[in-house]
């Protein structure tokens, strides 16, 4: 689910869940390939973990106010409050490897 600036604050709220928060713009290559792998480990993941994607070109305040000064840019959350996250491409089986290490 893409999310915006206006939306961010409420999407964010998942209670009972992880929410995994790519940042992204739809010209970087990596987050090209980061975005389909996301939402496959989403799918496999989605009892614990839900899905936000936001475009840095549309959302600057956020991406700012998470500190991303280079994409892609994972940010994962707990009530609303950072725990983890990576920047670059990762494949399938690190991403899944990671979070099931948070996860445990």
């Amino acid at each position: 689910m893409n999310i915006t600036d206006a939306n961010f604050e409420e999407k964010i709220n998942v209670p009972d869940k992880l929410v995994l928060v790519d940042f992204f713009a739809t010209w970087c290559e990596p987050c090209s390939k980061l975005g389909p792998v996301l939402e496959k480990i989403a799918e496999d993941f989605k009892d614990k973990i839900v899905l936000l994607k936001a475009n840095v070109e549309e959302n600057q305040f956020q991406a700012q106010k998470f500190g991303v000064d280079r994409i892609p840019a994972v940010v994962l959350l707990k009530d609303k409050k950072v725990i983890n996250g990576f920047v670059g491409f990762m494949s399938e089986e690190s991403i899944k490897n990671w979070l099931k290490n948070i996860i445990k």
